[in-house]
């Protein structure tokens, strides 16, 4: 997964949730940040990020991101063998989501009746929904969510569908090795240990049950993320709103620039960050350290060694990764995905105290790998 900061996951959701819009007619750059002032746009940014993250809890965001990741780097694909036809399938299937959701909506009556009512709530003169009252717009908002879920799902299975199962294994074990650049994942991530039906059971139990508290933590992080994205936009907008409409890279490289500068200047982003981070790494640890614990100590042996020693291909785009943090001068910024100093670090999904327990525990069976119930 991509190394860089929160930010830059920021701009993906919010050009996201303009461009729609901005078809509406032609916009200038500083048009173009008016309106993501509008309530309708507003919104539009909490939802993308929560589709996004929840797309991760599900289990299709991890493979939408890998994939993503095979776009920007030619070193990935040739790692996992990724042909130049299956590449160029790959890219035939993310421009055809818009598709594959009517598709899904001709096919399946209950997701058709979520697409004839957010039909009906849309009105066609006006697309921006300046007259909606509030309560019309959160309804269209989540109406929007389930649409656009179904769309990332259909994506991810589309995606699955044109790899071997070599090349799955390989991306498993690549996302695996992420793990603590996600901001959550789901238990299909351990996919790559051979898990067998009971241990997927009992992690799907184990995300049931917490499924409240990632609520509650989604709706957290969306707040936040929206005051910051907000902050970094007014910041592009004082600095005159330079960039070309029709260059989506130098836009991002610019957004990212301001992005990383207001991390360490403005105080509360810097708050936001530390509460955010503080609360993320709470679940987080609970959440990992419960899945660790329904790994035989065979699997969990196999990802220590994949964690600790991960093939070179992936030691090779890591060092890219920080060679690019490098130049965008954001070696020693804070990562909003990741926990504070001293804790979580890429690369290391693993927090020390749970490898020592774990290690402990291992010792005093004998060694031996634990069975499935145990």
């Amino acid at each position: 997964m991509d190394t860089k900061p929160y930010f830059g996951i920021v701009l993906c959701l919010w050009l996201l949730a303009l461009t729609g819009y901005a078809q509406q007619t032609p916009l200038s750059p500083n048009n173009f940040l008016q309106m993501r002032k509008l309530p309708l746009v507003q919104q539009s940014m909490k939802t993308e990020q929560k589709v996004g993250i929840r797309a991760l809890w599900n289990g299709h965001g991890s493979t939408v991101m890998a994939v993503d990741m095979l776009q920007k780097n030619p070193e990935l694909r040739t790692a996992w063998g990724i042909s130049d036809e299956q590449f160029r399938q790959i890219q035939d299937v993310q421009k055809n989501v818009p598709q594959n959701i009517e598709a899904e909506a001709m096919r399946n009556p209950e997701f058709r009746m979520i697409v004839q009512e957010m039909q009906a709530i849309q009105n066609p003169d006006d697309p921006l929904m300046l007259e909606a009252s509030i309560g019309t717009i959160m309804k269209s908002q989540d109406l929007r969510e389930k649409i656009m879920s179904v769309g990332v799902s259909s994506m991810a299975n589309d995606l699955s569908n044109l790899l071997s199962p070599e090349q799955k294994q390989r991306m498993d074990e690549f996302l695996l090795t992420h793990m603590s650049e996600m901001p959550v994942f789901s238990p299909s991530t351990f996919g790559s240990l051979g898990l067998t039906d009971a241990q997927k059971q009992q992690m799907e139990r184990i995300k049931n049950e917490l499924e409240p508290e990632f609520e509650k933590q989604l709706e957290n992080l969306a707040n936040a993320h929206l005051i910051m994205t907000n902050k970094v936009l007014d910041e592009l907008e004082k600095q005159g709103g330079n960039f070309d409409m029709n260059d989506p890279k130098a836009m991002e490289t610019k957004v990212q620039a301001i992005a990383m500068k207001l991390s360490t200047e403005d105080p509360e982003i810097r708050r936001l960050q530390e509460e955010v981070q503080s609360r993320g790494n709470e679940f987080s640890t609970q959440f990992r350290t419960k899945m660790f614990d329904v790994l035989t100590d065979e699997q969990w042996a196999r990802f220590q060694k994949l964690t600790d020693d991960p093939p070179e291909y992936i030691k090779a785009l890591r060092k890219k990764m920080q060679e690019q943090q490098k130049k965008l001068g954001a070696a020693d910024k804070v990562d909003i995905w990741l926990p504070g100093p001293n804790s979580w670090k890429p690369g290391d999904p693993i927090p020390e105290q749970y490898r020592q327990e774990r290690q402990e525990r291992t010792r005093q069976r004998g060694g031996f790998p634990r069975g499935e119930s145990q």
